[in-house]
């Protein structure tokens, strides 16, 4: 994968789609909620169920972009 397609890519957990990703050793990490992504054959694997979340969240509602993306359904 080279930098250029890499530089398109953005969080699918991310509801506005702005967080990057970025390499790491074994796949991409989002530069807002630390997930990680796996890199399968050379291509990122950006599906929700494949995503291994960051040391302490358990769920998608405890990430901080989607609870930021609550909060602003819940004020509407």
């Amino acid at each position: 994968m080279d930098d250029t397609f890499l530089a398109q890519l953005r969080c699918p957990l991310d509801p506005k789609r702005e967080a990057t990703l970025s390499r790491d050793d074994q796949g991409l990490l989002c530069s807002r909620c630390s997930c990680h992504f796996p890199v399968k054959l050379g291509l990122p694997v950006l599906v929700p169920d494949e995503v291994e979340m960051p040391e302490g969240n358990r769920e998608m509602s405890e990430l901080p972009c989607q609870r930021a993306a609550n909060r602003q359904k819940s004020r509407k």
